[in-house]
C-alpha cells in the first residue's frame, strides 16, 4: 500500500504490512491505505528474508523516523542506525496474478 498520514499525503513511498502485524486489522480502511498489490505464497517468498526486528516507526517500534529518512543525509541516517535494514533494488511483474479472474 502507499503510505499517507491523511488526505493527499501520499507519496511514491510505499509498505509491506506482514501477516504478524498487532496492526494488521486497521490497514486499508483510508483512501490512501489502498493496497495496489500483495505478496503470493508468503511463507515461501524472498519477503521472509528481510530482517524485521526494526518493526514499526516509533511508537509502535523501533523502525527508522520518517522525518530523518527524507533529510539530505538519509541515507546515510538509515545505513548508520539500521544497518541490517534490507532495501528493494528491483520490482518486476512475473505474472498478471487476477487475468484469468478479470
Amino acid at each position: 500500500s502507499f503510505a499517507g498520514s491523511g488526505n493527499n499525503s501520499r507519496t511514491s513511498e510505499v509498505f509491506i504490512v506482514m501477516p504478524d502485524c498487532i496492526h494488521l486489522s486497521s490497514f486499508g480502511k483510508e483512501p490512501w491505505e489502498t493496497p495496489f498489490g500483495f505478496v503470493g505464497n508468503f511463507e515461501k517468498s524472498v519477503v521472509t528474508d528481510w530482517y524485521d526486528r526494526y518493526g514499526d516507526m516509533p511508537p509502535n517500534g523501533i523502525g527508522p523516523d520518517p522525518q530523518k529518512i527524507y533529510a539530505a543525509d538519509g541515507y546515510n541516517y538509515l545505513a548508520k542506525n539500521f544497518p541490517k535494514m534490507d532495501y528493494i533494488n528491483e520490482c518486476i511483474v512475473i505474472k498478471d496474478f487476477w487475468s484469468d479472474e478479470l
